[in-house]
């Protein structure tokens, strides 16, 4: 059920479009070295899943993105908060067993092929909510699911607030392929204009 949520993430990359200018929006900037490294800095939205209990944390800017997913030990309360703390980044598939955790996914098109990256290790940690939101800092150690190459991502949010995913959030049955689970590589011809521009 982990890796159908971090597939929100694959679905909204592949129209290629940037988060909206919602008021509700808040802000997150992320960079990661290693095997690649490259930077991300834009709009970000929490959306929180009532059939899975989990909140997902979106940024996407070009064809670009990155999706932190959280899974806190209790469900969200009457007030729609979500616990503040510490969530250890896991393996996607041991997320929603291994409460309260996270898993993280980072995503981009690079000049011949998709890049694709999931969280094994790291932390999460999430502030209570101020007057401006949520806020929180994270550092994850992701594993392209294909070749095996490692990152490290390190980054920060802010600002945002909670809304009710659509109903549809808990998705389809999980594939075992991981390419099929939009978490994996593929050697697609892309458009090297539309190309993300590792650092």
């Amino acid at each position: 059920m982990a890796r159908v949520a971090l597939a929100g993430l694959i679905a909204l990359l592949a129209c290629s479009s940037e988060e909206s200018a919602d008021p509700r929006a808040g802000s997150l900037a992320v960079e990661w070295t290693g095997a690649d490294t490259g930077k991300l800095s834009g709009l970000a939205v929490a959306e929180w899943c009532d059939s899975l209990d989990l909140l997902e944390l979106r940024a996407i800017h070009g064809d670009t993105g990155i999706a932190l997913v959280l899974y806190p030990s209790d469900s969200l309360s009457r007030s729609g908060s979500v616990a503040a703390g510490d969530y250890p980044v896991v393996p996607p598939e041991r997320a929603d067993s291994s409460r309260p955790a996270a898993a993280v996914a980072l995503r981009w098109f690079a000049e011949t092929s998709i890049r694709g990256f999931r969280g094994d290790s790291g932390s999460v940690v999430l502030a209570a909510p101020g007057p401006d939101g949520y806020a929180g800092r994270f550092t994850a150690h992701l594993r392209a699911a294909v070749e095996g190459s490692r990152l490290t991502a390190t980054g920060s949010f802010k600002g945002l607030a909670i809304t009710q995913a659509l109903p549809g959030c808990a998705g389809g049955p999980a594939d075992e392929s991981d390419e099929e689970d939009g978490l994996g590589e593929s050697d697609e011809d892309e458009d090297p204009s539309s190309a993300a521009e590792p650092e």
